[in-house]
């Protein structure tokens, strides 16, 4: 017989590993998503992966993605995809960057941003970060051939895959 606290331990370290699996919480993930100017052919693209996640949630590999807000437009003016692909590497910019994202409120979002889906076209690639709002999680990168870029559903699943593992973060 297991020992009553023993089976409460079970129980919860259970419950973790599959709410790991799924980025976000009941609410789901509020995400800033920014283009770098060589990527601005792809904003319609970004923008129906969003259209798409919440007309059906979409998967990629072990994760579902639980989205609660993306926005693509109206964002801080400090929020720039300059400043979010310079923290991918700087940390200092990633700081910066996690306070304009934790520290943006509006009637929709009262708990700030989770994390930003910046992307860019770099070496032929249509390049997704996940940067979590938190700077000590890793960046997620998720990379996709421009010419495969035609296809929506090659688009979801690159940005899936770079948002996925990203946490919601309590309130700062």
């Amino acid at each position: 017989m297991i020992h009553p606290l023993k089976q409460s331990l079970l129980a919860l370290a259970m419950l973790a590993g599959t709410t790991a699996a799924q980025a976000g919480s009941p609410d789901g993930l509020n995400i800033a998503a920014v283009a770098d100017e060589t990527a601005l052919p792809y904003v319609g693209a970004v923008k129906q992966f969003v259209a798409d996640h919440a007309a059906s949630s979409i998967s990629c590999g072990e994760y579902a993605l639980n989205l609660a807000n993306v926005y693509t437009t109206d964002l801080p003016p400090q929020l720039t995809a300059g400043l979010a692909l310079a923290a991918i590497k700087d940390k200092a910019k990633r700081k910066k960057l996690g306070k304009v994202l934790t520290g943006y409120r509006d009637k929709t979002i009262d708990r700030g941003f989770d994390g930003a889906l910046a992307y860019e076209v770099k070496a032929g690639q249509l390049r997704f970060y996940g940067i979590s709002g938190a700077s000590d999680e890793k960046v997620v990168v998720s990379t996709l051939p421009v010419a495969d870029a035609a296809s929506q559903k090659k688009v979801n699943v690159a940005a899936c895959k770079a948002l996925a593992s990203l946490p919601v973060l309590a309130e700062p």
